[in-house]
């Protein structure tokens, strides 16, 4: 009786939910016996026999007690190993992989972000440059239709004074009028000159900036190929 006693005082101390510092093992010569088989090393199987006669209610209560406190015992079985040097060396090099292994991973998920990021800096980087582009091919475009318009009034000013000049205003052509005919021609032809210089920059600036805009597209477009690659490559590991 006092070995059953000493029982139920270890599995009652290995039951408290905020657990007892000491386990009083050393009480009885079954509880000593039985240290590993409770509380160490192994995993344990226990039987509570009871009896359905009506005089072995009090003796079955108790062993209901006993086997629901038994059953709450939670063992971690491990394997035994002897600590010598080749045991020691074996679990340092099982350790070393596992922490390399660790490391290994961090380093790549790390190197993904950064490349995330580098690409999503590049997108960014893409698009303000796309908008720069549209930005300055339409201002191109409002020079370009300004002079446009200036070169069509100044034609019609200078038609109106050379048909003036040739008799269609009233006025009789003096004798130096095929000297200012002349130097007439001759500035009109600078001035449209000129202005047809001006046109063709224009239109060469408004094609570089279309070729930029392009280039910008299919480099949006790279980068955003290389960011699904990356994001699928993260979602795999």
């Amino acid at each position: 009786n006092q070995s059953l006693s000493a029982l139920g005082n270890v599995i009652k101390a290995l039951t408290e939910p905020k657990g007892r510092p000491h386990i009083p093992y050393r009480d009885s010569k079954l509880t000593r016996i039985l240290e590993d088989s409770l509380g160490g090393n192994c995993k344990t199987t226990m039987m509570a026999m009871i009896s359905p006669a009506l005089e072995s209610f009090t003796e079955s209560l108790s062993t209901l007690k006993f086997a629901n406190r038994a059953k709450h015992i939670k063992n971690t079985a491990r394997i035994n190993e002897d600590l010598d040097q080749k045991s020691l060396l074996r679990k340092y090099e099982r350790e070393l992989k596992r922490l390399r292994q660790e490391l290994d991973e961090r380093t790549k998920n790390l190197v993904d972000k950064r490349a995330l990021l580098q690409i999503e800096e590049q997108r960014r980087k893409a698009e303000a440059d796309k908008m720069r582009a549209i930005t300055e091919l339409e201002q191109r475009s409002k020079e370009f239709l300004k002079e446009k318009k200036e070169r069509s009034e100044l034609e019609q000013r200078i038609n109106e004074m050379q048909s003036q000049l040739l008799g269609g205003g009233g006025v009789a052509p003096d004798r130096n009028s095929d000297e200012f005919k002349a130097v007439l021609r001759e500035e009109q032809e600078r001035v449209k000159a000129e202005y047809e210089g001006k046109i063709r920059e224009l239109e060469a600036d408004r094609q570089e900036a279309e070729e930029g805009r392009a280039q910008v597209g299919r480099y949006k477009a790279v980068l955003l190929k290389q960011r699904d690659i990356m994001i699928a490559l993260t979602a795999r590991l």
